[in-house]
């Protein structure tokens, strides 16, 4: 069966499965007890080696296109749970995030692994851009799982470390579109385009500003913040997702 394939497509076939590992453990985090945790970490572990593989295979950061950004937007989403847990006892909203991470890892292997770079990519701007962007985004989606929890349960400190998690999301997303600009300009001699994936970048930028003012200026609060908190997590993902599948995103050309 497997004595057709190439070298490339053998590497590719590793680099999937090697994401339904940590695919599965992370749904076992909806065990009780410390199966949970230990699942969890077991997760969290062998997630880490898919991506290392990954950067042997690139001899790069694995960071270039939509199989190992989505890899990586888990990872990090997993990495930002991990550090919240560690503070409060996150147990109500493991029904939301397990599936969820699941899903997204699972998401990615729709993807074909590509093992090439465009020498556009190779230089620190983009890979600070890359990291920063994907890290936000694991701070919105546990901000995102914090907020279902506080609407179903109405506790007051989840609405709070939602907030929280979201700015500091939003913070770090800021970082990661000045570094984008400056990369883009570096690698084309400009700034920005409005292309339909810039739109809703900004689109998200604006959201998630608006939403932290009106919880902090405003008095926005209680389950009506939540759910917009919750909300813009959604924008966010239908501005990955979202643009280039449902709408067209046409490529750079100059």
């Amino acid at each position: 069966m497997f004595s057709d394939l190439g070298p490339e497509e053998i590497q590719q076939l590793k680099a999937i499965f090697l994401l339904l590992i940590p695919a599965t453990f992370y749904g076992m985090g909806l065990m009780e007890g410390r199966w949970a945790r230990r699942s969890f970490v077991a997760g969290i572990v062998t997630h880490a080696l898919s991506i290392i593989y990954r950067a042997a295979i690139l001899k790069s950061l694995p960071l270039a296109e939509k199989f190992d950004n989505i890899s990586f937007m888990a990872f990090a989403t997993a990495l930002v749970y991990w550090h919240y847990s560690r503070k409060k006892d996150l147990r109500e909203i493991t029904i939301v995030f397990f599936p969820m991470i699941a899903v997204l890892l699972l998401s990615a292997t729709l993807f074909t692994p590509i093992n090439t770079m465009s020498p556009f990519m190779k230089t620190p701007w983009f890979y600070l851009h890359t990291l920063l962007f994907f890290l936000s985004y694991g701070f919105f989606g546990v901000s995102a799982c914090i907020g279902i929890a506080y609407v179903l349960n109405a506790d007051i400190e989840y609405e709070a470390l939602q907030y929280r998690a979201a700015s500091i999301g939003w913070t770090i997303y800021t970082m990661a579109l000045v570094a984008g600009s400056i990369w883009f300009f570096i690698a084309y001699g400009m700034y920005w385009l409005w292309t339909s994936r810039e739109l809703f970048t900004t689109l998200t930028w604006f959201y998630f500003g608006l939403y932290l003012h009106q919880r902090y200026i405003k008095g926005l609060s209680g389950r009506s913040a939540a759910i917009v908190g919750i909300i813009g997590y959604l924008v966010a993902l239908f501005a990955y997702f979202g643009v280039g599948t449902i709408l067209p995103a046409p490529p750079v050309q100059f």
